[in-house]
């Protein structure tokens, strides 16, 4: 344990060195099933982390997205991205902020989603803690999304993938929780 603090300590410190002498921002991604909580962690440092109810495997990652999918021993398969406000094309001036990004960040994603022939529903706001939650779907798709901004500019995008294992309210929740805790 004391070496993995020490190689977490020294990375990090290489991090914060290479965000000093340029404008990219260096990330420590990590993460694993921690069976004394009985959940999944997940970071990709300085941007976000989450732990995921329940032992979740990592099942694939999009690059454009930044999207780490996770899948469970159901098939339930939930993706997790984390990044910051003015890292979209929509928003590289970082002038939105708060729910006006967020409502950003909903028509930038209708109007992708809809380009592939996918219909849309918009569920809700949480206006104090900052997210949304809105689901696209097909006649093959049902994916449901939270996404929520915290007050230092960081992005947190949780979804859950087409699956009849959970009802819509348990899937709600589910995202709901991840965003919270």
């Amino acid at each position: 344990m004391k070496k993995a603090f020490l190689t977490l300590a020294m990375l990090c410190a290489v991090a914060m060195m290479a965000g000093c002498v340029s404008s990219y921002t260096s990330t420590i991604v990590g993460g694993e099933y921690d069976a004394k909580k009985n959940a999944t962690d997940y970071f990709v440092l300085p941007y976000g982390q989450v732990s995921i109810p329940g032992k979740w495997e990592k099942w694939g990652y999009n690059q454009s997205g930044r999207q780490q999918f996770f899948i469970n021993k159901d098939s339930v398969i939930v993706a997790v991205a984390f990044g910051r406000t003015d890292q979209y094309e929509f928003n590289k001036d970082g002038a939105l902020k708060g729910l006006d990004f967020l409502m950003a960040f909903y028509e930038w994603e209708a109007d992708y989603f809809k380009s592939h022939g996918y219909e849309n529903q918009f569920i809700g706001t949480d206006t104090a803690n900052q997210y949304i939650i809105y689901r696209f779907y097909s006649k093959t798709a049902n994916t449901y999304f939270l996404v929520g901004v915290k007050s230092n500019g960081n992005v947190s995008n949780y979804s859950i993938n087409h699956t009849d294992k959970w009802t819509e309210e348990e899937k709600l929740l589910f995202l709901k929780n991840l965003y919270n805790n």
